[in-house]
């Protein structure tokens, strides 16, 4: 075999990312009547959907003082103000029809009674509104599963997207994906292809997520041509493990959880103290205290580590509410397991003080999408984690569940409308196909240069430390300086040391490598532009936010460099006067 050979097959929609995004977006094409194959980039089930805690936001109509125009409220109110508000009017309104669809196929969500839905709070949150799933986001991904199985979809599991493929007026015509199983290359000549892949929070040292979220489904839009919103925004995780290094990033959720604001929202989180036994917290949200958003809490702790107040591991304790651990173990079995087996008895029973730090969870920007998740790429389609706008400057803990259910069943009914008009017009560019593999081979015939591990730790420091909770334009200037200095003269001399092609893991983390620095460069460009702290964006040079920078930073690529511009919100007031424009012109 011809190391650049591809092998082509045509189908209606393909769709990249096995999370619940991509599961949902394929469920929803399929019963549209469309042709489709699903890209796992490892086995199925390893993704973020299952290592989530299955938290769920939605308006069930069990609590009388909730309605979806508060949940609609606290979505803007946590995003600083700058959300996509058509995406959050529409992940409000239809976040409960999604839930429904979830126990149609046999998930069970936490209850007190058979009509009645166990109920729970999340940091930042008015009102209790929150479901959980019996087995956290196990649950979620196995009965998601059975529908594929049920439904005949087929899944291709360590099937990498490495990119797509355009027609000569730049509409998206297939994609091209490395089959690592067998260290060959596929062409899926498509009508419609979903970008479902997830976030980046592989781009720094600490993370909560799972080792293959690199990026790529965003890279590979932005290369297309796609225009990224609020890429400057990660949210990061205010608690996870700190020990031991395996399990270091790993979430814990919220202080939220491990007290009685867990049900009430007028009562106390778990209180957080420095190495001095001080509520720093208190500075910085005197109020919702230990109960206040992410992005409060996250950069909270971690400018206590940085100014020397942690602990000598690298963390700050959170001092949890003995009272919640019944609930806590019904609720969250695993996360009581993992505190036993990494912390002790006494943290796994919520008795003794739990080292906790912050940690990279989710890239609240990503491809810009309109409420059918198309981008302005036509044929691209984009749902969950890898799309923007839905939660702008943060997003509420337990709506990234709903968010990936609501969007990805729009994703998946695009996605076969548009597989309907254009089927079968990419099966005459497998040449390019066939170039672009060829150029992804490169790596695999050096002999000297440079692991792919190695240039990947160097992003990660470079993240963590310049683009991370805390940042600055010095700061930001210098990672810039640093990546075109990767892009220029470190990437071109990455090698794969192992020239097996089968289950080749070095050379999967090759071609992240790209991936990686696309993101990690439009991050900090934007954040570089962006000078105001909002939301999960802090900057130490611009610590207030600036009214003026209510709007959403916009970042594409054009003759291969990075352009950021500033557009005003989308508002329903916009949309609206939109549409009677554009009736009246008709």
């Amino acid at each position: 075999m011809s190391s650049t050979e591809v092998y082509p097959e045509r189908i209606d929609v393909l769709i990249a990312g096995s999370g619940a995004a991509g599961m949902r977006a394929a469920i929803a094409a399929h019963d549209a009547g469309a042709k489709v194959v699903l890209l796992a980039k490892g086995p199925r089930r390893a993704n973020h959907t299952r290592m989530s805690g299955g938290r769920y936001n939605a308006v069930s109509g069990l609590n009388p003082d909730d309605s979806t125009d508060a949940f609609f409220q606290d979505t803007l109110d946590s995003g600083a103000g700058i959300n996509n508000y058509p995406l959050a009017r529409i992940l409000a309104d239809e976040a409960m029809e999604r839930a429904y669809d979830l126990e149609s196929y046999g998930l069970a969500w936490d209850r007190t009674g058979i009509r009645k839905y166990y109920m729970s709070m999340t940091g930042g949150g008015t009102f209790v509104r929150t479901l959980g799933s019996v087995d956290e986001g196990i649950g979620i991904t196995e009965v998601m599963l059975h529908q594929l199985h049920k439904r005949g979809i087929r899944i291709c599991d360590f099937h990498m997207l490495a990119d797509v493929v355009q027609d000569d007026n730049g509409r998206v015509v297939g994609g091209l994906a490395l089959d690592l199983a067998k260290g060959a290359w596929r062409y899926f000549s498509a009508g419609a292809v979903v970008i479902a892949t997830g976030g980046s929070s592989q781009l720094y040292e600490t993370s909560s997520g799972p080792a293959i979220n690199t990026g790529d489904g965003i890279a590979i839009a932005l290369r297309a041509g796609a225009e990224l919103v609020d890429i400057e925004f990660m949210q990061f995780i205010p608690i996870s493990f700190v020990y031991p290094p395996s399990a270091r990033g790993y979430t814990l959720t919220e202080p939220a959880h491990y007290g009685m604001r867990h049900f009430d929202p007028k009562a106390e989180a778990a209180h957080l103290v420095n190495n001095k036994g001080e509520r720093f917290v208190l500075k910085h949200d005197p109020v919702r205290r230990e109960g206040s958003t992410r992005d409060v809490l996250a950069r909270a702790i971690m400018l206590e580590i940085l100014e020397g107040r942690g602990t000598a591991e690298g963390g700050v304790l959170m001092l949890p509410d003995p009272q919640v651990f019944d609930a806590f173990l019904k609720e969250r079995p695993i996360y009581v397991k993992r505190l036993l087996e990494n912390y002790g008895e006494g943290q796994a029973r919520l008795q003794e003080p739990i080292q906790v730090t912050p940690s990279a969870l989710y890239t609240l920007g990503g491809v810009r999408i309109d409420p059918w998740c198309r981008c302005n790429v036509p044929g691209l389609i984009v749902g969950g984690e890898a799309a923007g706008g839905v939660h702008g400057a943060n997003r509420l803990g337990g709506s990234s569940m709903s968010d990936i259910q609501v969007f990805g069943r729009r994703a998946g009914i695009a996605a076969a409308e548009d597989a309907r008009e254009y089927a079968g017009a990419g099966a005459r560019h497998i040449e390019k196909a066939r170039a672009r593999a060829a150029a992804l081979e490169a790596c695999m015939g050096r002999s000297d240069g440079v692991r792919p591990p190695e240039v990947k730790k160097r992003i990660q420091k470079l993240m963590w430390d310049h683009v991370g909770i805390v940042r600055s334009g010095p700061k930001l200037t210098e990672t810039l300086a640093a990546f075109r200095n990767l892009r220029e003269h470190v990437l071109p001399a990455v090698k794969v040391t192992s020239k097996s092609r089968v289950l080749n893991r070095e050379w999967m983390e090759a071609l992240e490598l790209e991936n990686l620095l696309n993101i990690g460069e439009a991050m900090a460009a934007s954040s570089l532009q962006r000078q105001e702290t909002r939301g999960a964006h802090y900057r130490t040079d611009f610590p207030e936010t600036d009214p003026n920078w209510t709007a959403n930073l916009i970042v594409r690529r054009q003759a291969g460099r990075l352009h950021v511009e500033k557009k005003a919100v989308v508002t329903l007031e916009r949309v609206s006067t939109a549409r009677e424009n554009a009736g009246a012109a008709a």
